[in-house]
């Protein structure tokens, strides 16, 4: 099964949030924070759940949290 990932600019503030938010979606995908400092996370997910994936975070963006998707592109294989 193929994966796919995100590259998240959020506030610092936001980072705990969105990771709770993720997990509540079980099995939805791995998040991991890259830097703390600037708000950058990294959300891997599989191809089956990228859609879901994008509208969490698109949803999120709609409710007074900061997460901007960067980037977004197949999996490079990294866990940082």
């Amino acid at each position: 099964m193929e994966s796919y990932e995100f590259l998240i600019q959020s506030r610092r503030d936001d980072i705990d949030f969105i990771n709770k938010i993720i997990e509540a979606y079980e099995g939805v995908g791995l998040i991991r924070t890259l830097d703390p400092q600037k708000g950058i996370i990294n959300l891997i997910v599989t191809n089956d759940f990228k859609d879901v994936a994008r509208e969490i975070i698109k949803d999120l963006n709609q409710n007074h949290v900061t997460a901007e998707i960067i980037e977004e592109r197949p999996w490079q294989g990294n866990l940082y």
